[in-house]
């Protein structure tokens, strides 16, 4: 198990539904078992941090923009949240189902 592995284990382990890691240009590093699908991941993440941003779409349901602060953005849909951080060369992607982004 890498240490990427090891840290998704720790995440969903605290209670995060789901985590996932994924590279700059897309790739999966390391996620959660049934991770939902992020349409256009590799264009969407990176605009997660725009100064504009409109929502990121998972498995066809629509997370509205809350908040970023350059390098941790926050995103909700009704009861679930999720929480987006911006490493230098990948993202990491926490999605709670019945959570408050807040406690991601």
């Amino acid at each position: 198990m890498s240490g990427w592995d090891q840290y998704v284990t720790s995440l969903t382990s605290q209670g995060i539904t789901h985590v996932g890691i994924f590279g700059a240009d897309g790739s999966r590093w390391a996620a959660s078992p049934n991770f939902p699908t992020i349409d256009n991941l590799k264009e969407e993440l990176p605009k997660a941090f725009s100064s504009q941003p409109s929502g990121i779409v998972v498995d066809r349901e629509k997370y509205i923009y809350i908040r970023n602060d350059g390098s941790f953005a926050v995103y909700r849909k009704g009861a679930d949240g999720m929480a987006i951080v911006k490493l230098n060369q990948a993202y990491i992607v926490s999605i709670g189902i019945n959570q408050k982004p807040e406690t991601l």
